[in-house]
């Protein structure tokens, strides 16, 4: 009996180790096609992506060298990224991506202060508000255009 055990052992384990090893020539073919296929039949959802402090132009104006980090505060809201090492620096970052697209936006702001006062400040070319909801619009209607 434990031989005859042993051998219905021994098959399967062999049969299962011979199965592994079998060709894989044509899956990944097979797997690209399925792939393909199911992007077409389901079209998954992606968000767009908004992150970050939205600056606008309007904003950064408002700002002005010798403000304190309070008034700041209170124009710009809290920086994303506060820096542990450069405690007189901070930066607002704003990243906008549509979900269906790999463009993506990115705006910074960074502001240097000497001590509690605002020192400098660095920006990329910012929008006005009115610009940058326009602007967000037109990404949107240029894609789904795309998409017909």
């Amino acid at each position: 009996m434990t031989n005859t055990l042993k051998l219905i052992v021994l098959a399967v384990s062999t049969t299962l180790l011979l199965g592994a090893c079998s060709s894989t020539a044509n899956k990944p073919t097979l797997v690209k096609e399925k792939e393909n296929f199911v992007t077409r039949v389901f079209n998954p959802y992606r968000p767009d992506i908004v992150q970050g402090n939205v600056v606008s132009k309007d904003l950064l104006e408002s700002i002005r060298p010798g403000m304190s980090k309070d008034q700041v505060r209170a124009i710009l809201g809290t920086p994303l990224i506060n820096d542990v090492f450069h405690i007189n620096r901070w930066d607002y970052v704003f990243l906008y991506r549509k979900g269906d697209s790999d463009d993506m936006q990115q705006r910074r702001v960074t502001l240097n202060f000497d001590g509690t006062k605002l020192a400098k400040i660095d920006a990329d070319a910012l929008p006005s508000e009115k610009e940058l909801i326009s602007e967000i619009d037109s990404i949107r209607n240029n894609l789904r255009k795309a998409d017909r």
